[in-house]
């Protein structure tokens, strides 16, 4: 089993994840981060033995297995690169790239390497998640017709916040679109294709907000609303011939909600969010172990899908990193 996690970063995310995580499943073992300063402070806070500021001394250190990267989004490429190339497993923050090639590129080399690659977006690894694709699998509300999935919030504009910066990756469509994007994808399945895009763009060249259409091979369409700029609720709606199937609160969700249509209703409740990166350190173990996921979508394929699809709607947008 897959024990000893390095991890990459020191900000909120690698607070979240140092603090929430079973220790008594795994071992928080290393800590990276090139500022000495920061290093020392989340060192001292967790009461973590082993820091780095050189990044391949990190990484040459044989007890650690695997790499949780949880640094800005332009940084991840690289970072996971270097962590397969050593032949350590990878779980890495959304986005994990900015660009499809990139992914791709990643997944090879992990299968090269015999380790595994993840990118943290919660919802795959939610419980609740599994149950529902199981469910509509079962055609739980018949023929499924459409899918509306809504993702926003309203942050002051700062040309020098990571949201809005274009070299650090910023933009609603890296940082809240995976998530609804993903969702899309791991509910829908990884046939479904780019339709059309509307874009406003902030004055620092990353989107502000956004509308999507996406469409199966089966002719479910799906909207997805994204915003910077407005507050919305993060939620999914997916409708069927016999009802709709509701979840609110999406990304890390532990509840969701069927309305038939004969006026029946159907709760579908599993896990806890604070768990979720346990379950995340889980799948990527089984999946090491090159077990089957038949109950499951391959969180891999739908990766791969969802940042096509940001590639497309950049595209549409003309929008070139």
């Amino acid at each position: 089993m897959i024990k000893n996690i390095g991890i990459v970063g020191t900000g909120v995310i690698a607070t979240e994840f140092v603090t929430q995580v079973d220790i008594s499943k795994y071992t928080i073992h290393s800590v990276y981060n090139r500022n000495e300063r920061s290093l020392r402070t989340f060192r001292e806070t967790h009461n973590l033995h082993n820091g780095y500021t050189d990044y391949n001394e990190f990484l040459d250190d044989d007890e650690l297995e695997c790499v949780y990267i949880a640094t800005p989004n332009q940084t991840h490429y690289e970072f996971a690169k270097k962590a397969i190339e050593k032949g350590k497993h990878v779980l890495c923050e959304k986005v994990m790239v900015l660009k499809a090639e990139e992914a791709k590129e990643l997944f090879e080399l992990a299968k090269k390497h015999h380790v595994v690659i993840l990118e943290a977006v919660t919802l795959f690894y939610m419980p609740m998640y599994h149950e529902v694709s199981r469910l509509l699998k079962e055609n739980v509300l018949g023929k499924i017709s459409t899918a509306n999935i809504t993702f926003g919030s309203c942050k002051e504009y700062d040309e020098n916040n990571r949201f809005f910066s274009l070299e650090k990756g910023g933009g609603a469509l890296f940082d809240i679109g995976p998530y609804a994007l993903s969702a899309a994808v791991y509910l829908l399945g990884t046939d479904i294709e780019f339709v059309s895009s509307e874009v406003v763009m902030a004055p620092t060249g990353v989107d502000e907000k956004s509308v999507t259409v996406l469409k199966t091979k089966n002719n479910e369409l799906a909207s997805v609303m994204l915003s910077f700029r407005g507050k919305l609720p993060k939620q999914i709606l997916i409708t069927g011939d016999e009802g709709f199937l509701k979840i609110n609160d999406f990304p890390r969700a532990t509840t969701a909600e069927i309305f038939y249509n004969n006026g029946t209703t159907q709760v579908i409740e599993d896990g806890n969010d604070r768990d979720v990166f346990t379950y995340e350190l889980d799948m990527l173990n089984h999946l090491a172990s090159e077990k089957g996921l038949n109950h499951v979508p391959d969180c891999r394929e739908v990766s791969q899908r969802v940042v096509e699809l940001m590639d497309a709607m950049r595209q549409a947008w003309g929008w070139e990193l």
